[in-house]
């Protein structure tokens, strides 16, 4: 878009804004200057705005939300009806129906989150970190959506029945409520900030020391502990020597909803089974007696028919999950396309794990994540999603790709510019696999990664790039990506592919910035917000950069 159409775009908000202004003086003074001044869909809010109180600005801010989220949610339950009735349809084929099926889940993972926004909207202390999480989450779902639509059509172009126009005419108003939501909550946001850098000294080190909403103190030390020392309330053996043979069987037994910690040790051995943690099964924590010995393995793939949603073999849905010494891997192979090894939409951490396959292997699809001293492999877009995730002294590891295949590390899916996501990796290790020899990696092209989305966001700091990475770094995805607005960092690596003279001239790209600028995707900031979630798990971590 060059700048003359965004000066007239900019132009056009703003004489709606002046007119909405207009009808509701009462809400001029900072609710609609300042804050609609950075919405992207003004057009949704006036009748929004008809109902909200006007004798206190942040009353009639939070009213503004809730009644927002409210009409979002009503949309949504009338989209679900639209998409059941599409599933009656005779002439679908079965990849249709599953992608179908996908929206319906994805839909029903919005309505959950948009609940919780509501409920946090309701408590005594608003946490714009966290309602900024949830709706940030809620908007991918949408995106997820139609995402299967869109390989679809790349596996079979000529007998599609314009299912994806359809959603997208449904799923449209949705996100671009929740666009307007964010936009609104991150300008409150920046003027509540600015009144804390006044009235108070700039760092507040006690934070570090609070437990966050959705620990108990008892959990702070078990990603440290001795496997062995770990109490569990369930075992399990495939040799018969636990409580259960399967992680599946074990997961039944576990409380819906739990507010404790729910302990399930997983003895050595292979694993073979798709492992879902449901939303009902909140505070779960699986425990292996390490990567090479706990393994667990499926072999789904987009070639056998599945959508890259649902080929993975663990999907982490239930709040605050833990996961230590175990490895999640899909041996579908490279010539099967897609094939996940985990699918995480949750508040997550992981610890000593190993993710393995080949093109799609992590998918962090959204809220807030956590990797240490994590392995990570693959080929094409091998990390890849929309949630705030960091890697913390990690190793990455390329695998040798099909001939003729570009390596691609990263593929973040940020599709709006008030969406607090990212993928950022500290101090992490970027290398290939020892059979992927020196002569091979010269006939190969590696990038850091490439945008998914037209606001992708990935931040590489301090950490060690190997050989193979083309000096370029980055790649578009394609002729349609938008570099300018996305946000790739690169800060302080090194390594012989850290080499930045020849990287991409993009201006959304930028090369050892200032330190202040990097700290933002770090734990201390990017994951932790308002509630200081990731320390009390016990993972030793690093705050800063």
């Amino acid at each position: 878009m060059n700048s003359k159409s965004k000066t007239y775009r900019s132009r056009n908000r703003i004489k709606k804004m002046n007119k909405l202004i207009i009808f509701f003086p009462s809400l001029t003074s900072l609710l609609l200057m300042s804050s609609f001044s950075a919405i992207l869909h003004p057009s949704l809010c006036s009748s929004a705005l008809a109902s909200a109180p006007s004798h206190n600005h942040f009353t009639a801010f939070h009213h503004f939300l809730e009644t927002n989220i409210n009409r979002t949610a009503a949309s949504i339950g009338t989209t679900q009806k639209s998409i059941r009735a599409l599933l009656r349809l005779q002439e679908l084929y079965v990849q249709e129906r599953n992608a179908l099926r996908d929206c319906l889940e994805m839909l029903d993972q919005t309505l959950y989150e948009l609940g919780q926004a509501i409920d946090d909207l309701h408590g005594l202390r608003v946490s714009y970190g966290n309602l900024k999480t949830l709706l940030s989450a809620a908007m991918t779902n949408q995106n997820t959506c139609i995402d299967g639509f869109f390989e679809l059509e790349e596996l079979d172009s000529q007998n599609q029945k314009g299912l994806k126009g359809h959603l997208q005419g449904l799923l449209s108003p949705i996100s671009e409520s929740m666009s307007n939501c964010l936009a609104m909550i991150r300008n409150q946001e920046q003027i509540l900030n600015s009144q804390k850098r006044v009235s108070s000294s700039p760092t507040k080190k006690s934070s570090k020391k609070r437990f966050p909403k959705w620990m108990l103190p008892g959990d702070r030390n078990l990603m440290q502990r001795l496997v062995p020392r770990i109490r569990a309330d369930i075992v399990v053996a495939t040799d018969g020597s636990g409580d259960y043979e399967t992680i599946g069987e074990a997961l039944k037994m576990a409380p819906n909803f739990s507010i404790d910690r729910f302990v399930i040790r997983i003895k050595s051995g292979v694993y073979n089974e798709t492992v879902e943690i449901a939303r009902e099964k909140s505070n779960i924590m699986l425990v292996g007696e390490g990567m090479k010995s706990t393994i667990i393995t499926g072999s789904k793939s987009f070639a056998d028919g599945f959508s890259t949603f649902a080929t993975a073999t663990l999907t982490v849905i239930g709040d605050k999950f833990l996961a230590r010494d175990l490895t999640i891997t899909n041996t579908a192979g490279s010539e099967k396309f897609q094939a996940v090894a985990a699918r995480v939409t949750s508040n997550s951490a992981f610890y000593r794990c190993n993710f393995s396959s080949y093109q799609d292997t992590l998918y962090v699809h959204s809220l807030r994540q956590f990797y240490r001293n994590c392995i990570i492999e693959g080929t094409i877009d091998f990390i890849f999603g929309n949630a705030a995730a960091v890697f913390q002294r990690c190793r990455v590891i390329v695998r040798k790709p099909i001939p003729g295949q570009t390596v691609m590390i990263t593929a973040q899916g940020r599709t709006d510019p008030n969406q607090n996501t990212g993928i950022s990796l500290q101090k992490c290790t970027i290398v290939a696999v020892p059979e992927f020899n020196k002569t091979e990696r010269q006939t190969f092209r590696a990038f850091l990664g490439r945008p998914w989305r037209n606001y992708s966001r990935t931040v590489v700091m301090r950490s060690y790039l190997g050989d193979f990475i083309h000096p370029q770094g980055w790649s578009k995805w394609d002729e349609f990506t938008t570099v300018d607005t996305v946000e790739y960092i690169e800060y302080f690596n090194f390594g012989p592919g850290s080499d930045t003279k020849q990287r991409v001239n993009w201006g959304g790209y930028k090369r050892n910035c200032s330190e202040e600028i990097v700290r933002q995707f770090t734990v201390g900031l990017f994951l932790h917000g308002e509630s200081d979630w990731i320390q009390t798990t016990g993972i030793p971590l690093s705050y800063g950069s």
